[in-house]
C-alpha cells in the first residue's frame, strides 16, 4: 500500500469521503492523514464555553459531540445500490466504515463548519500540506489565503463553463454529459486553477424510470449520494496517476480567465424532473 502525502478532511457521514477513500484503496493507496470531522453546524454552547472558560475547554467539549447516525430508508439504500452497480468499485455507504485502514493516522473531532477556528488550527498544524476537500460547506478566504494551505477539490462540472450549484444536473442539461474538474480552491466559487477536467458518458438507467418518476426527490438525492461521488473519485485517481510522483501541492495548473464561463444556482424542481427523465432514457419531457 503506497502512502500519498495527502490529508483528507473527511466527514464520517459523507458519501463522497467514503468514495474517495474506497477508490484510493482499490488502487493501492492510503493517505498520510485523515482529519475525521463531525460537522455539527452552529453550536452556541461551545461558543459560550469558549467565551467563559477559554477555547481549550470548548475544544474538549466539542470533541465529545457526535451527531446521531443518519438513518436511510430501505428504498433509498436499494436505489443507491442500483445506481452504483455498474462501477468497478463498490462503496459501503450505509454500514460502519473503517477510516483507519485508509490512512497512516486518523484524528477525529467536531467542528461547526469550515469557519470554525478549531478546524483552522488543526489544518495549520499540518504545515505545508495538500488537503482534499470532501464536504463541510464554503471554505473561507481567511483559510485559503494561508501560504501553506493547498486544498484540492473535485467539482461536478467542467469549469469555467459550469460553476456553482447542482452542477451534475446542469451539466447533463446544458452539455448532455456529466463532467468533473479538479482544481486548487481559491476564494472564488469554483474559480481555482485547473489541474484536470474530464467528461463521462451520459448515465442511462431505464430500469429506474418508474422510481425516478414517482419519487424525484429520492432519485435526486440518490444520484448525489451514490453516482456523482464515483465520477469525482475517478477524476481524483486521474490526477494522482497523472502526477507521476510530483508533490500534490505543486501540480501544473491553469488559471481560469476572470469572468469566463457561467455560474449556476440550485436547479428548479421542474428542470430536475426533466433531467431525471433524460437519465431514465426515453421518458417524454
Amino acid at each position: 500500500m503506497r502512502t500519498l502525502d495527502l490529508c483528507v478532511v473527511a466527514d464520517r457521514s459523507c458519501a463522497t469521503s467514503r468514495t474517495y477513500l474506497s477508490y484510493l484503496a482499490a488502487s493501492g493507496y492510503r493517505v498520510r492523514k485523515i482529519l475525521l470531522v463531525d460537522f455539527i453546524g452552529p453550536h452556541p454552547q461551545s461558543r459560550a464555553m469558549a467565551t467563559k472558560w477559554g477555547r481549550w475547554i470548548a475544544w474538549w467539549f466539542k470533541r465529545r459531540i457526535r451527531r446521531p447516525e443518519r438513518e436511510y430508508a430501505p428504498a433509498f439504500q436499494t436505489l443507491c445500490t442500483q445506481l452504483q452497480a455498474g462501477f468497478d468499485v463498490q462503496v459501503d455507504y450505509f454500514g460502519p466504515f473503517d477510516f483507519a485502514r485508509h490512512a497512516e493516522r486518523v484524528v477525529a473531532f467536531a467542528a461547526e463548519d469550515y469557519d470554525d477556528p478549531d478546524l483552522h488550527r488543526m489544518m495549520l498544524r499540518e504545515g505545508r500540506t495538500t488537503f482534499l476537500y470532501t464536504n463541510g460547506g464554503r471554505v473561507p478566504p481567511s483559510l485559503l489565503s494561508q501560504p501553506d494551505i493547498r486544498i484540492l477539490h473535485i467539482h461536478p462540472g467542467v469549469v469555467p463553463e459550469v460553476k456553482g450549484s447542482d452542477c451534475l444536473f446542469w451539466s447533463l442539461l446544458v452539455r448532455g454529459v456529466p463532467g468533473m474538474s479538479c482544481f486548487y480552491m481559491n476564494a472564488g466559487i469554483d474559480t481555482g486553477n485547473i489541474i484536470r477536467t474530464r467528461e463521462f458518458h451520459a448515465p442511462c438507467f431505464p430500469q429506474l424510470a418508474a422510481t425516478f418518476e414517482s419519487d424525484p426527490d429520492m432519485a435526486y438525492n440518490a444520484l448525489l449520494h451514490a453516482y456523482d461521488p464515483h465520477l469525482r473519485a475517478m477524476t481524483l485517481l486521474d490526477v494522482i496517476e497523472g502526477a507521476h510522483g510530483q508533490p500534490l501541492n505543486a501540480l501544473p495548473a491553469q488559471a481560469q480567465q476572470a469572468g469566463s464561463g457561467r455560474s449556476y444556482f440550485w436547479m428548479h424542481p421542474r428542470l430536475t424532473r426533466k433531467v431525471l427523465r433524460q437519465i431514465a432514457g426515453g421518458i417524454s419531457t
